[in-house]
């Protein structure tokens, strides 16, 4: 996968990778899904299932800075502008996918929208072998470092993402 490429290729990538690809049934995928970088410090991360079973998409800075804040708080010196979350959502609809939710996003380092269609029932049965641990070492869960742990993540099939001509 080229280092940075551009939202819209990136978008093609992970949305194909979570409705389209198919994990097989001894991979396991983290809860927080797969990043995809993109130009301008930004990344997109396709998160196969959340809370509530269906999907989210992440825009975020890939390398924020802090401040500290009016109340004494850390702020984001490099936040997400006001117009990258309804950006990405009205891109999202554009393309076909109904947005059911988007929360945070400006004045901070990362924005949230959440799908209302399922991803591919594979992607979400990996997240859900990744949340029931290590099967060898039930004590140690998602924690573990055997040698089997590590090869569920190395099974499974990662987005593909070209940059542009």
């Amino acid at each position: 996968m080229p280092d940075r490429i551009l939202l819209s290729d990136a978008l093609t990538a992970g949305l194909h990778w979570l409705y389209e690809t198919e994990q097989p049934s001894d991979a396991w995928m983290d809860h927080h899904g797969e990043q995809i970088p993109v130009l301008g410090n930004r990344f997109l991360a396709f998160v196969p299932t959340s809370d509530c079973g269906l999907p989210v998409i992440v825009i975020g800075v890939v390398k924020p800075t802090w401040k500290e804040g009016p109340r004494g708080d850390m702020v984001p010196t490099n936040p997400l502008t006001p117009i990258e979350l309804p950006r990405l959502a009205a891109e999202l609809e554009r393309r076909g996918y109904a947005v059911r939710a988007t929360w945070n996003g400006f004045p901070g380092p990362t924005g949230s929208v959440g799908l209302a269609r399922p991803a591919h029932p594979s992607q979400v049965a990996a997240v859900d072998r990744y949340r029931a641990g290590c099967q060898a070492h039930p004590a140690r869960s998602v924690f573990c470092e055997c040698d089997a742990w590590r090869a569920g993540f190395v099974r499974a099939v990662r987005p593909v993402a070209l940059a542009s001509a």
